[in-house]
């Protein structure tokens, strides 16, 4: 399954790539999560209500303000998990694109799994539109 969310944020690319670029610390901006850390390229995230989340950045670029992880391990029934995150240049600031494509342990899971990391993401960049203001 594909989810994606973009955002249009009144701010310069490089402000908000400071913030949803630094892969340590998404605690700062993404309201699902409760804190994170980073141990090279291993990043981990627990959530409000329990659970963490182990996932590998796998990809790094500040020059193009664009970022890729896996979820390795976590409370999610996930097979595989693939994220890709990105500032673009935009007329009005900055545009912000969180993607993902991922496989749910069973296609039962699969839709009410991907409304959840939807309304993840759609409030993680609301949250970063205020923090870049």
């Amino acid at each position: 399954m594909r989810v994606v969310e973009t955002l249009v944020i009144a701010a310069a690319p490089a402000t908000v790539w400071k913030t949803g670029g630094d892969t340590a610390n998404i605690a700062d901006w993404v309201p699902a999560i409760e804190k994170s850390s980073q141990d090279g390229d291993v990043r981990r995230a627990t959530f409000v209500g329990g659970g963490v989340a182990s996932e590998r950045i796998v990809e790094h670029d500040d020059a193009a303000r664009t970022y890729v992880y896996e979820y390795l391990s976590g409370p999610l029934a996930l097979r595989s998990y693939r994220s890709r995150f990105t500032v673009r240049d935009h007329a009005d600031g900055a545009e912000v694109v969180w993607e993902a494509d991922f496989v749910a342990e069973s296609a039962d899971e699969e839709l009410a799994l991907g409304e959840a990391i939807r309304g993840i993401y759609r409030a993680a960049l609301e949250s970063l539109a205020v923090l870049s203001r």
